[in-house]
């Protein structure tokens, strides 16, 4: 399994090495809280809440909030609905997902962000016979964000996380991603999780081909409140269920209590 892993652990391990050689770059006034589907030391500002909706493959809706606390704290709670658009039965998830995220340390000359948190939100439906997402939520992870200015904003973002959803197969994974501000406005978006806690093709559960999830996308923010996603998830046909490239919209508006 490590074998076929090469590739994308030393790419993690290459942008953790990149962000922590070079200076910061200035924040912005709603900070990258995710790549595409990985986070990153984001934080939302104190005194703010946070609204976000994406409807994605399968008609399905995830709908969340979010508060800032001391600009170094951020707690909120999800919750999904299947077959939201069209015909049929609506189902929805029997819990809602809940998010903290904790900045321990500034983003500055001397080194990169560094953010821990807990993230409870899988995609897809939920299984309750094998007690995950179709796509597993993060678990617990830690997360450290570089941002450089060169003419262009430019985000690499790392980290290591462990899922809770175990029961079928468990174990650490990393993430890396990439963000890039290609126009004030317009930013590209990258990011990889090599999938080491579920793709052990032995386990009959196992919903990927081993290959990771590869997902891209592009942002548009209007202004300082909302935020446009446009998502192109598995473009690597990682998912063993369904083939193409999973693709979502998303939606999110910030403001100040």
């Amino acid at each position: 399994m490590w074998k076929s892993r090469k590739p994308a652990f030393v790419c993690a391990m290459a942008a953790a090495a990149v962000m922590a050689a070079a200076g910061g770059a200035k924040a912005q006034l709603l900070e990258d809280l995710k790549v595409v589907s990985t986070p990153t030391a984001g934080i939302i500002g104190h005194g703010s809440y946070m609204f976000e909706g994406k409807i994605g493959p399968g008609n399905d809706l995830l709908f969340g909030m979010a508060v800032g606390f001391h600009d170094r704290l951020m707690a909120g709670m999800s919750f999904g609905l299947q077959n939201f658009v069209g015909r049929g039965k609506i189902e929805a998830n029997n819990l809602p997902g809940f998010l903290v995220r904790f900045r321990l340390i500034e983003e500055g000359l001397a080194g990169p962000a560094f953010a821990i948190g807990i993230d409870t939100q899988g995609e897809g439906r939920y299984d309750e016979t094998d007690e995950r997402y179709e796509r597993k939520s993060l678990g617990a992870y830690g997360v450290v964000s570089r941002n450089f200015d060169a003419r262009i904003n430019i985000g690499v973002h790392g980290g290591i996380n462990y899922s809770f959803e175990n029961r079928d197969e468990g174990g650490i994974d990393l993430f890396a991603g990439m963000t890039l501000t290609v126009i004030p406005g317009l930013t590209l978006l990258l990011d990889y999780e090599p999938c080491f806690d579920d793709d052990d093709p032995d386990v009959e559960t196992t919903r990927t081909r081993g290959r990771g999830y590869l997902d891209t996308g592009v942002r548009f923010d209007y202004g300082e409140n909302l935020r446009l996603r446009m998502l192109f998830k598995d473009l690597l046909g990682n998912y063993i269920p369904e083939s193409g490239v999973a693709r979502s919209i998303e939606i999110v508006y910030i403001n100040w209590f």
